[in-house]
Formats: C-alpha cells, sequence, structure tokens
C-alpha cells in the first residue's frame, strides 16, 4: 500500500503529474486556511494528521493545507482516501519520528493493523504542502562484504557494532543496521587525556581514516565544524563524511571527520588503505570517534547496511588477543590491523 495523499512544493514527497481524472473533477473554493502557530513544527503537524484521519475530519485536515495543496487535492478526492486508509490499517495508534525538523520529516505510524510511514511537508506559513502515506520498506536479509581492511592503524575499541541493540544502538537505521562507532582508549580504559575539555584531549581526534577497499569516491561532505565534546549537532549527523563505491555496488562511509582534512573529492579513484581524513567530532557525536558502515548504495537514507567482514585482524577479547580472518566488529572487542599489532 502506498498512498499519495498529495504535495504542492519541491520533495518530499515528489508530486505526480494531474490524471485526466484529477484534472475533470469540480475544484471547489479553496477553504481558508486556519492561521499557522509559530510553533507548528513538522512533527506536531503529523500527531494532528493522524487525529483527523482518526476523527474522519477531513474538513481540519484540508484547512490546514496550503492553497497549492487545496488546489491539488480537492476535498471530494481527499475524503475516500482517508476513509481507505482507516478501513485498511484500522485506527491509527502512534506517531514517532523517524527524521524530522520544522519544515518537513519522515514518521512511523503504528496502527491496529501493522505499521505506515507518513511524510510531511511544511511551506514556510506552517501549511501542509506535502503529505504522503506509505508501506514501511521490507527489510532485505543482512549480506556479508567481501573481505576488506580495517579503516585505521593501530589499535580501537569498539564502542557499539553487532546484531542486537544491546550491543549496536544504530541497527534500528537501515543504512547503519550493522555500522560501528570506535575510539582509542588507555591502558586505564580512558579515551581522552586531561579533562576532556579539548578536542586534542582524545586519543583518536586528528587519526588517519583508511579507506577499506579499492573504489571510487561518490560523495564528500566538508566544512561541518566539530563540536565541543559533549555537544551533538543532530541537524548535520554525520558530519564530515566521505562514501566511496566499491566492486558489485558495495559501498563504505566513514563519518565525523576533521573540517577541512578531506584529502579526496567526487570522482576520484583510491586505493585500499589511502587515506581519506582524519578522525574528528563533526556531526552527531558526543566525543571524537570514527562511524564506519558499510552499505548497499550511496545514500544513508536511501541504503541497507551490510556486514562489514574483515580479511585480517588482531583482536583482544576477554583478555586474549589472537588473530582473526573474516572477522565482524563486535562491541567490546580492540581490533587492530595485523602489520600494527607486530610493532
Amino acid at each position: 500500500m502506498s498512498t499519495l495523499i498529495g504535495c504542492a512544493s519541491a520533495p518530499p514527497p515528489k508530486c505526480p503529474e494531474p490524471t485526466a481524472t484529477a484534472a475533470a473533477a469540480p475544484t471547489p473554493a479553496p477553504v481558508e486556511e486556519k492561521p499557522a502557530a509559530s510553533s507548528v513544527t513538522a512533527t506536531s503537524t503529523a500527531a494532528e494528521v493522524i487525529e483527523w484521519i482518526n476523527a474522519g475530519d477531513v474538513e481540519s485536515l484540508f484547512a490546514r493545507f496550503s492553497p497549492e495543496m487545496q488546489a491539488a487535492v480537492p476535498i471530494s478526492k481527499l475524503q475516500p482516501v482517508l476513509s481507505s486508509l482507516v478501513a485498511f490499517r484500522g485506527r491509527l495508534t502512534g506517531v514517532t519520528p523517524i527524521e524530522a525538523n520544522e519544515r518537513g520529516g519522515q514518521f512511523r505510524v503504528t496502527a491496529e493493523r501493522g505499521e505506515l510511514r507518513l511524510l510531511v511537508t511544511l511551506d514556510e506559513q506552517g501549511r501542509i504542502a506535502g503529505l504522503n502515506v506509505q508501506e514501511p520498506d521490507v527489510a532485505p536479509p543482512v549480506a556479508r562484504s567481501a573481505p576488506v581492511s580495517l579503516p585505521f592503524r593501530g589499535e580501537w575499541l569498539v564502542v557499539w557494532a553487532g546484531d542486537r541493540p544491546e550491543l549496536n544502538h544504530h541497527i534500528e537505521h537501515a543504512s547503519q543496521r550493522r555500522a560501528a562507532d570506535l575510539v582509542i582508549v588507555d591502558a586505564a580504559g580512558n579515551t581522552h587525556k586531561g579533562d576532556g575539555r579539548a578536542l586534542t584531549d582524545y586519543y583518536a581526534y586528528g587519526q588517519d581514516i583508511l579507506a577499506m577497499a579499492d573504489g571510487v569516491i561518490v560523495s564528500v561532505v566538508d566544512g561541518v565544524p566539530d563540536s565541543v565534546p559533549g555537544e551533538l549537532n543532530p541537524y548535520m549527523a554525520p558530519g564530515n563524511l566521505v562514501v566511496l563505491r566499491h566492486e558489485d555496488e558495495l559501498h563504505s562511509a566513514y563519518a565525523h571527520l576533521i573540517p577541512g582534512s578531506i584529502k579526496v573529492k567526487p570522482g576520484a579513484k583510491v586505493r585500499r588503505g589511502q587515506v581519506l581524513g582524519r578522525c574528528g567530532n563533526s556531526g552527531n557525536s558526543s566525543e571524537p570517534h570514527l562511524h564506519v558502515q558499510l552499505q548497499d548504495g550511496p545514500r544513508f537514507e536511501k541504503s541497507w547496511g551490510i556486514e562489514p567482514v574483515f580479511a585480517e585482524a588482531v583482536v583482544v577479547r576477554d583478555g586474549a588477543s589472537m588473530p582473526r580472518t573474516d572477522y565482524t566488529l563486535l562491541k567490546g572487542d580492540k581490533v587492530a590491523p595485523p602489520a600494527a599489532a607486530k610493532k
């Protein structure tokens, strides 16, 4: 099920071309929209939309449409769409944001019979300029990558990685379901020297980040400032980012890099082990660390995560160190490339 309720501005969602039926339908005079309060956001609007759908209150929903939306989606067309939605899924019982800001977002909607996705876009006055209800994506099984190399030198601690929520807080996000966060610690287990107020106190800060396999740079984000330790920047969550395309549409992504440290540009060919940039604290990062992931496409929001398989690594687990092949990252492991472990 995918129900486009309508849109009248730039995506998301994309506006369809008017059909002959829609063009021939009589268009009532636009209903005067309710004035939008300054506190109106995509999240608050999504909650209202759910209430209106459950109540069958087509008039209130239509009144919140922008004039362009009212022209594109007449109330006579809106009524059967909402009725069929409730008949198919039952009462809508909750709505939570997946990704949202003041002007738009994607939301998870729970219902008596299943789950849906709701996309909302607002115009500058807080009126609804786009509304889309669709089935959630069905996740494919997690694939394992061809063997790759670790993206760093020296020994790093795996803070988050694995296939369960208690091991990996990323797993509910499609492209990040096998992502990992890594830091460097000293003999006492500390990630920094001193009081940790300065970025340069952190052992991971400024460390070279390496390409995991040969590939081509498909995207680069640079210029996002490093955050003060303890502060987050959710509006630019990955921070400074490099994404590579490898064989068989495997993609690797390296996030939170230091602004200005990235050494590659889109379209450039890189070799396994080549320096991409340096570990930083840009984006949604509480302290300097490397966020790394493999995915089946170039975009964070449109890809499925793939489990990374490392050809060789020296792993310290439960106090014991041993070389491993076909290794996958796991929370609590200390991991180093074989060459680094021999030094």
